[in-house]
């Protein structure tokens, strides 16, 4: 436990992005909204990411059935929750709904404007590294940010799926 809490604490210092990913598993952990808020604020991470556990089938090492499989709105509510217990640090960012999953970001840094910036100029990001590389020129994640599409903003019509992307309806659960 103090091993995991130092990575934690080591990780609040880093220039780049951090990321903690939660993964719900109803009737498991999503009553610990305090604890993980405690945590956040030891780690300090940029981003953190909350998804449903994914159901891979009956396993004898595994007693996780679809029960255990949170909605997406029941995630969606673990968020808002748990940005509720960050003090105002985090925002809801993005979402993607089949993916059940939902993307909190640290505002100071990624909220510019009223708009998100939690996607990566990969670009820029290249001519960093060549730099750092070169001459040793340092950065930081917000030498390279690139502003979030409004389809995969929390709370877009499209929650998450890129309109350009053809989207597979099955047994007949299709669109209104």
């Amino acid at each position: 436990w103090e091993r995991f809490l130092s990575s934690l604490k080591s990780l609040a210092k880093r220039d780049q992005r951090t990321v903690f990913r939660l993964t719900l598993v109803k009737g498991w952990n999503m009553d610990e909204i305090n604890n993980y808020a405690k945590l956040i604020k030891i780690g300090r991470p940029d981003l953190i990411e909350i998804k449903a556990v994914t159901y891979c089938g009956t396993s004898d090492g595994s007693s996780i059935t679809m029960n255990n499989v949170p909605w997406h709105e029941e995630v969606r509510e673990f968020a808002k929750a748990l940005v509720g217990g960050a003090e105002g640090v985090y925002g809801i960012a993005a979402e993607h709904k089949h993916s059940c999953c939902v993307l909190l970001a640290n505002k100071e840094k990624f909220l510019r404007e009223g708009k998100w910036f939690t996607w990566i100029d990969y670009t820029r990001f290249n001519e960093l590294v060549g730099n750092f590389y070169r001459n040793g020129e340092g950065f930081t994640s917000l030498d390279y940010l690139a502003e979030t599409p409004k389809w995969a903003v929390f709370g877009a019509e499209e929650e998450g799926f890129d309109p350009v992307e053809l989207r597979h309806f099955r047994n007949g659960k299709g669109p209104g």
